[in-house]
């Protein structure tokens, strides 16, 4: 699917200058931003998405920092268009240097810092193998994922795909779930800083080391049964928790629908039934539709997902 231009140059005009400051704040500087064409639609702040021919494929639109609701961080528009690549610019500048990230500010902080970068806006458990094709034949692939298991889990699965490919751990003081922006912004650390990290950085194992993914991980999933077993393994409240709030109310826990504007909670997760239902637009289904749904996923990337979501004992 293809959009109009147009609306990302509107939007970009209207952005306003507190939305502009706080991108700022965020480690994105006025040039990264009108370069990046970043904007506002009104409600949320619009991230335009430009496909391999540079075409508009997509919007993301980001939460306005004066947004105190529980609504998602980032979501699609159109709903229900396919993840792509954030960062076709970057690759048809031929680096020599690349880096793979987890998420549309990360990508925009690193590129102000210097370094080319490109994301996936499926979030870390989505990078399609037509993708990294076209990023093996640059000379040095870095992947940087936030320091948390689903995007340890995210870099290894990059690392897979391009062997060649460097693995950058972030350092300890990032903290839980920290990534790129935490490094830069929080920890005030420099380009330099972060060009030691890469000279640390080492590509994954030929082979999976024997503790690398325990037995109480399912590894694989190619029948009914092998997928049944995965939905046993996490529950659908503590998936959905990632995304909503979710409250008790009766025999099911409620939220406000991530699926459409939502201002009276809609979002009904059935614990007896491992199951969602919104009343308010009718979408329903298991986790692995909910994870199809909300991170727009095949069915293969939702299971795949999922396995990285189960907590490892």
């Amino acid at each position: 699917m293809n959009l109009d231009s147009q609306p990302a140059e509107q939007y970009h005009a209207a952005l306003p200058r507190p939305i502009r400051a706080y991108l700022n704040n965020r480690g994105i500087p006025d040039p990264v931003i009108d370069r990046a064409q970043i904007g506002w639609n009104g409600a949320r702040i619009t991230i335009p998405v430009y496909d391999r021919d540079d075409q508009l494929a997509l919007f993301k639109l980001g939460k306005s920092p004066d947004d105190m609701t529980d609504s998602p961080k980032m979501v699609y528009y159109p709903p229900g268009v396919r993840a792509e690549l954030y960062g076709w610019d970057a690759i048809r500048g031929k680096p020599t240097l690349l880096v793979v990230c987890e998420g549309e500010y990360d990508r925009l902080v690193l590129e102000a810092q210097g370094f080319p970068a490109v994301t996936g806006t499926g979030g870390a458990g989505v990078f399609r193998e037509e993708w990294a094709h076209q990023l093996r034949a640059i000379p040095a692939v870095y992947v940087c994922f936030d320091n948390d298991d689903a995007g340890r889990a995210g870099a290894e699965r990059v690392g897979r795909l391009i062997p060649t490919a460097r693995i950058v751990n972030l350092p300890p003081e990032t903290g839980p779930g920290g990534d790129v922006s935490d490094f830069f912004v929080r920890l005030h650390r420099t380009a330099t800083d972060f060009r030691a990290l890469l000279q640390d950085a080492q590509p994954l194992p030929v082979t999976p080391r024997p503790d690398s993914r325990p037995h109480s991980r399912p590894t694989a999933c190619s029948t009914p049964s092998d997928v049944g077993r995965l939905k046993q393994a996490i529950r659908i409240e503590e998936v959905m928790a990632q995304y909503v709030t979710l409250r008790p109310s009766g025999q099911a826990l409620m939220a406000r629908c991530c699926f459409h504007e939502d201002h009276d909670p809609s979002l009904a997760v059935f614990r007896d039934t491992q199951s969602f239902y919104c009343f308010g637009c009718q979408t329903h289904g298991d986790v692995i539709t909910f994870l199809m749904k909300v991170e727009h996923l095949s069915f293969r990337e939702a299971v795949r997902l999922l396995n990285m979501l189960v907590p490892v004992t």
